[in-house]
């Protein structure tokens, strides 16, 4: 079961429920997410289910989805 946390998706004009954190990591051209972080980062983006799904990363870049077992 899921906690509710009140934050919402980063996506503009999207006013579903965040569920997972996206980081980039510019000097490894690394798009990286995961579970929603604890709290809210500056330099983050929270995204609902449906945009962590179509997450794409620019040509050249790796995206990397860390993934909790058991959840």
């Amino acid at each position: 079961m899921s906690e509710i946390t009140g934050r919402p998706c980063s996506k503009v004009a999207c006013n579903e429920e965040a569920v997972s954190t996206l980081t980039y990591v510019y000097a490894d051209s690394m798009a990286v997410l995961g579970p929603l972080s604890f709290s809210a980062e500056p330099h983050s983006y929270d995204l609902c289910e449906r945009h962590a799904e179509r997450l794409s990363a620019p040509q050249g870049w790796q995206v990397v989805r860390h993934v909790v077992l058991g959840a």
